[in-house]
């Protein structure tokens, strides 16, 4: 979604009506920084503090993150399969006096 220039839509309606865009921009900017998956990439902690208080916009592209999430539909058929089964138990410990 940052590549498509689609990164209001991660924004749920209650944190856009707290924020600027611009601030919703660049908070999540710097996310994707933090989690880019060469290490190297990755800003140091001072770096994400100074840009996020003084609303840096010279950070750099954020590269590819170092994990995807992705929707396995196999998976999630089996996920719909499982039956839960929920067991009570009580426990009683003796202590002496």
């Amino acid at each position: 979604m940052w590549k498509e220039e689609k990164t209001k839509d991660l924004a749920h309606s209650s944190i856009m009506d707290t924020c600027s865009t611009d601030e919703l921009f660049l908070c999540i900017h710097v996310a994707l920084l933090c989690v880019q998956e060469n290490l190297d990439d990755r800003p140091l902690m001072s770096s994400v503090m100074t840009a996020l208080e003084n609303g840096s916009t010279t950070l750099p592209t954020p590269s590819r993150p170092g994990y995807l999430v992705r929707r396995n539909t196999e998976l999630d058929q089996f996920r719909n399969n499982i039956q839960i089964f929920v067991n009570s138990l009580s426990v009683t410990e003796i202590d002496g006096r």
